[in-house]
């Protein structure tokens, strides 16, 4: 190889090989640059990756997360069948109320008569009637199934039963 042509060129373009060099230079300190924000970026997401290592290594950290993960599931399954029993059960607990106080007689001075509705979510239940009078007080407990009674039932119960299923202001 003629080192003689390659030596002439150089010579005689000095100005333009030295400005190539030059632009060589910057465009690898630019890369550079980039590459050491590029490398502490992803140093920075691999220790908050591992920050939870002790001195383990991805494998065992991820095998840990995963037995967790397993634990919740089955802890998950435990808490959903405990919500459906107890969804079960809340069906059959009191929902609705409805209370009326009223003058049973008129030599009472006070509403000291009342007719509580106490209903579960499908309407059964019991409304309680306590009659105050001055020599004697009595109470009265009548079944409710789907929202009636085979018993007659007082306006003053069927008012607390209204209420109680919302067909009457509180």
């Amino acid at each position: 190889m003629d080192f003689t042509i390659i030596s002439t060129f150089i010579n005689s373009n000095l100005e333009i090989v030295l400005l190539a060099i030059a632009a060589s230079i910057i465009i690898m300190v630019v890369l550079f640059i980039l590459m050491f924000v590029s490398n502490r970026k992803l140093k920075k997401r691999y220790n908050l990756l591992m920050k939870d290592a002790d001195k383990g290594s991805l494998e065992d950290m991820i095998k840990g997360y995963q037995r967790k993960i397993d634990e919740t599931y089955v802890d998950a399954k435990v808490a959903l069948e405990d919500l459906k029993l107890l969804s079960n059960q809340v069906n059959h607990c009191i929902q609705k109320v409805g209370v009326v106080r009223f003058k049973a007689f008129e030599d009472i001075g006070s509403d000291l008569s009342y007719s509580v509705a106490l209903l579960d979510n499908k309407n059964d239940g019991v409304v309680i009637t306590s009659i105050f009078g001055r020599n004697i007080s009595t109470s009265y407990a009548k079944p409710i199934s789907k929202g009636t009674s085979k018993y007659a039932l007082s306006d003053e119960e069927i008012y607390a039963m209204n209420k109680a299923l919302g067909l009457e202001k509180k």
